[in-house]
């Protein structure tokens, strides 16, 4: 497995080449067309090899950016696209992750070059997909309960649109032809191509594909590292897996939501527990800031400066809104306040400026909370009843 997989990244990093693809299809203005037809589109890179008993083919190919369309040889059969639906489990749940990965890898997805036809399976699944054919007795007979359950309890089958064509088992993603992008997708098209042995028209594939083993172990390796590990958790529940640039994004925003909130909340807590250092406010200024006043960052509101001892050490505050309801202090008074012992080290007139910080802080705490559970620790989704 090691060398094999060694061999395919050395292939993709090898641009172009001179032999061409001895099966499957290649673009040609947007339409599949067969691998040795004339006039076919520039592809940026192909690669063909073996792979546990299948042949593989995998083409990048540009549509305002790459595309990366990974095929598996199967017997001539009738054609037949299966495509999801953006927004397909609306109302009862909302998926824009799912509908972002569906408009991003159909949009420049091959069409068959094929008259086709829609087919309906008269069941929920026409709402989660849309089926075209050039055989409707063959769809029909392909698409069976146990199919259209690993169509929509299979995330990677929920976001790629599917296709048997000239010879070939096709699906499409958005993004360069990958290492990993051939084995996880060939391994899916090999899953497919057992489920339908009886239908290939052929005993020797159908045998072939029924004996292929296609466990993951035996198409990626066991070498998962964090983002496998947590994209294993992710599909055990239904959940798309995450890219690692999505992943970074995840994580930035929810860091972004918790810090801050935690800063905030554990302040308006250790003032409100009796945690935060006590001391007083000598106030040295005190008024009420409009637009004319000259002072560009203030704004409208009450403002106050003044010194204050932490410790023995003296520290100042200027122009500091002024929150409590209770009565702005003058210039001259002296007042209890609180120091938040977290940063940013914010003064806490009253408990009811404690209350309002914490009431503040807690909804982006709980915001970047949620976001890191669903991304780090996903449940399952709630199915319709």
């Amino acid at each position: 497995m090691i060398s094999r997989v060694a061999e395919v990244k050395t292939w993709v990093s090898r641009l172009g080449g001179t032999e061409g693809p001895t099966f499957g299809v290649l673009p040609r203005r947007g339409i599949a067309v067969g691998h040795d037809s004339p006039d076919t589109d520039t592809v940026t890179a192909t690669v063909e090899f073996d792979h546990n008993g299948h042949r593989l083919l995998g083409v990048e190919y540009p549509v305002e950016g790459p595309y990366a369309l990974v095929q598996l040889r199967t017997p001539l059969v009738p054609s037949l696209v299966i495509t999801p639906n953006v927004g397909a489990f609306e109302p009862e749940r909302f998926t824009p992750l799912e509908d972002t990965q569906i408009t991003r890898n159909t949009i420049g997805a091959l069409k068959p070059d094929a008259v086709l036809r829609r087919f309906e399976t008269g069941t929920d699944f026409d709402r989660q997909f849309t089926v075209t054919t050039t055989d409707p007795d063959f769809a029909s007979a392909v698409l069976s309960p146990e199919i259209r359950a690993l169509f929509t309890g299979d995330t990677w089958f929920r976001v790629r649109e599917v296709a048997f064509h000239g010879g070939s088992l096709w699906a499409t993603e958005k993004g360069r032809l990958t290492e990993a992008r051939l084995f996880t997708n060939g391994r899916r098209l090999a899953l497919l191509a057992a489920a339908v042995t009886q239908h290939w028209r052929d005993d020797i594939f159908s045998s072939l594909a029924r004996r292929a083993d296609t466990s993951e172990t035996s198409w990626r390796g066991t070498r998962r590292g964090v983002l496998g590990s947590l994209n294993g958790r992710r599909e055990a529940v239904s959940r798309q897996p995450l890219s690692t640039l999505s992943l970074l994004v995840r994580s930035v925003v929810a860091l972004a939501l918790l810090l801050p909130g935690l800063s905030v909340a554990g302040n308006a807590l250790a003032a409100l527990s009796g945690l935060a250092p006590e001391t007083r406010l000598t106030v040295t200024a005190s008024f009420e800031a409009t637009s004319g006043d000259g002072c560009a960052t203030c704004g409208h509101g009450e403002l106050v400066s003044g010194t204050y001892a932490v410790d023995g050490v003296e520290h100042q505050v200027s122009q500091m809104m002024w929150m409590s309801f209770g009565t702005r202090p003058d210039n001259g008074d002296v007042v209890d306040v609180s120091v938040g012992p977290l940063w940013w080290h914010p003064v806490i007139e009253r408990t009811d400026t404690a209350v309002f910080l914490l009431l503040m802080g807690t909804a982006p705490l709980l915001a970047g909370a949620a976001l890191a559970r669903a991304t780090y620790l996903p449940r399952p989704r709630k199915r319709k009843k």
